[in-house]
């Protein structure tokens, strides 16, 4: 579905201005197209400052696909200042509504941290039975 009101047809323009109130207003699927459009440069200018601006206010909102980006821009340092503990936390929101992509990184970025880090991490996104539950 798309983040307007009706479907636009092929031919009509990209309206920028019409998206960005849409996500100044608090719409999430909006600030996350907001994000990714300027992540990729995508008919706007590529600024990854206002791309991440942008995912996170929809990341904070819930959004999953926001969440996974922010935790991928984290563990990899793209437009944030590299932080495994925070791409770990972004990750786990995702993978807990079912983001399988989410899943995996949650993962990867397990390994990249310390036993302490991962129990620390572990109890401050409530699954601190995480180890026997999966047992």
């Amino acid at each position: 579905m798309s983040t307007f009101d009706s479907e636009p047809s092929e031919d009509a323009p990209f309206d920028l201005e019409k998206l960005e109130d849409k996500a100044t207003a608090g719409d999430v699927e909006a600030q996350y197209e907001m994000g990714w459009r300027h992540a990729l440069g995508m008919e706007v200018d590529l600024d990854d400052d206002i791309a991440v601006e942008w995912l996170e206010q929809a990341a904070a909102a819930g959004h999953m696909l926001a969440q996974n980006n922010m935790g991928a821009r984290y563990y990899t340092g793209d437009g944030v200042e590299q932080d495994h503990k925070q791409a770990y936390r972004f990750f786990f929101q995702a993978a807990n509504q079912g983001d399988r992509k989410a899943g995996k990184n949650l993962d990867a970025v397990a390994r990249q941290l310390t036993e302490a880090d991962l129990e620390s991490l572990r109890a401050e996104m409530g699954e601190a039975n995480f180890e026997s539950e999966e047992n």
